[in-house]
Order: C-alpha cells, then structure tokens, then sequence
C-alpha cells in the first residue's frame, strides 16, 4: 500500500482521513510540529490540512498555517503528490461558484485574510510546477466537541443547555459536507491520476438555512431557541450553492450526505461523547 504523510492530521478533518486511509491499510506519517524530518525523506502522497482560521486572534499563526508551512513543502519536500485542502469560503458573496470563476475579496469582510491566505497558498501550488490538487471544501461537519464552528456549536448548545442563541437571520444558508466525504474524496483524489495541477470544489452542492437546521436541532432535543437581530458582518455574507459539476464529472457516483439527515445521528452522538467527557 502507498504511504500518505498527513499535515493537520490531528486535526477535525485530518483525524478522520488518518482512520480512513489506516483502514485502507495505507501507511500514514503524521508529522509534529516542527519536525524536520519532513525534508528529508520521502513522504509519498501528502494531504495538506493544516490551517487556522481564527484571523482576529492569530493573524501570523493564520499566514503560517495556511501559506507559510505549505511554500517551504512545494519548494524543500519530496512528495509524489501534494493535495491542497482550501475552502469555498473564497467564493463568499459571488453569483458564480465554479473553479474558474473570477474572485473577489471583501474589504468589509473581517475574516478577509483567511481568504487572501487560501488564495495564495492556491496559486503557490499552481505555480509550483509540482504535482500537486487544490480541494475546495465546504462547511464541514461531524462531531466534534470543542470546535467553534457554527455547526458544532449550536449542536452543542442544544443539548447542553437546552437553548441556543441565533445571531443570524433564519434564511442565512450555507452549502454543509459530512467529514467522512471529505475525507474520502480528498484520498481518491489524492491518488487520481486524471487530475493533476487543477481546482475542484466538495461539497454537497444545494444550501441549506439556518431555519432548517434550527427546525431539526429543536425536533430532536427539544431546545428552545431565539433568534437575535442579524449582526452587521452575518448580513454582508452570503453564499450561492457550490457547482460540483467537476466533482461529478470525476465521480458519476457521488452522493453526498444530508446534513440534516445526519444531524439525528450527530446528536445522538454528541450525547454520548459528552457523557464520556462528564
């Protein structure tokens, strides 16, 4: 089997492609932080999730993690193919959601510089002459227990609390991916030998709203929720549905889960690793 060297393995995302590609029987090499070693060997098929987000915060520990680390990879490391995870963030209030579509950056949109990061790290990996895939996920989910994204969050409020806060108006929607399909389609197209050099978009490919997901959180744990007046950045954000045409081109068997099937589940799920934390 192939060996897969996994950045951010550690990670929500990268945790779940490291069991999935040990379940495949891959070898599978996380590095540490500020392992060396990463120049010297060979590291096979390399997953590059690593990131950070948090732009207020940690705005050089954003530049690292998205640019930094990959640009020193593309020009020391030796790899047989590098797959690039970015996000479909970069296409946040635009009409056109395809690959080759124009982008623009917001310059009222306060997390603006993780956009610029990914956009960067994306043309690095273009013109790196390496071989190299650019992946644009979107809003993942899954269980994760201390994440802060929206997702996760409101889940977690839901059940341990009784009661969740909505800081967004009910029609905000945005297009939700399972982690286990994005794991499963980063490792296909990290050994896909028909596209190489080039942008694909993962994602389910309709939105959903906020509503929706407020609806099902309170069917299944009985919550009470407010919403709250939209806040000034939530009412500059909105999202087309992501065009997954390529994806399906790729894959004419792609079918990607229901978020708001699988909130059940996640639920459920929750509850159990929250007894375990208690």
């Amino acid at each position: 089997m192939s060996l897969y060297t996994v950045f951010g393995g550690r990670g929500f995302i990268g945790s779940e492609i490291v069991k999935q590609l040990h379940q495949l029987g891959h070898d599978v090499f996380v590095p540490e932080r500020d392992d060396v070693s990463i120049y010297h060997k060979d590291l096979g098929r390399v997953i590059y999730c690593a990131g950070n987000g948090d732009c207020k915060n940690e705005p050089f520990s954003v530049l690292e993690a998205n640019v930094t680390l990959l640009s020193s990879l593309l020009k020391r490391a030796s790899f047989k193919r590098l797959l690039y995870m970015s996000s479909t963030r970069v296409y946040m209030n635009q009409e056109d959601s395809n690959e080759s579509a124009d982008l623009t950056v917001c310059v009222d949109d306060n997390r603006r510089l993780f956009n610029l990061t990914k956009l960067v790290a994306e043309e690095l990996c273009l013109k790196s002459e390496r071989n190299v895939c650019i992946v644009r996920p979107s809003n993942v989910y899954g269980v994760a227990l201390n994440s802060s994204l929206f997702l996760p969050a409101i889940t977690r409020n839901a059940i341990k609390s009784g009661f969740i806060d909505m800081y967004i108006s009910q029609d905000y929607s945005k297009d939700y991916i399972s982690v286990e399909n994005v794991a499963e389609y980063c490792i296909k197209l990290s050994d896909n030998g028909d596209f190489e050099g080039g942008i694909i978009n993962l994602a389910s490919g309709y939105n959903v709203t906020a509503l929706q997901l407020a609806d099902c959180l309170q069917k299944y744990t009985f919550c009470d929720i407010k919403w709250h007046l939209m806040s000034s950045s939530n009412a500059k954000e909105t999202f087309s549905p992501v065009d997954i045409s390529l994806l399906k081109e790729l894959f004419p068997g792609y079918v990607p889960s229901n978020v708001l099937h699988d909130l059940k589940l996640m639920i459920e799920s929750y509850k159990i690793e929250m007894s375990k934390v208690c």
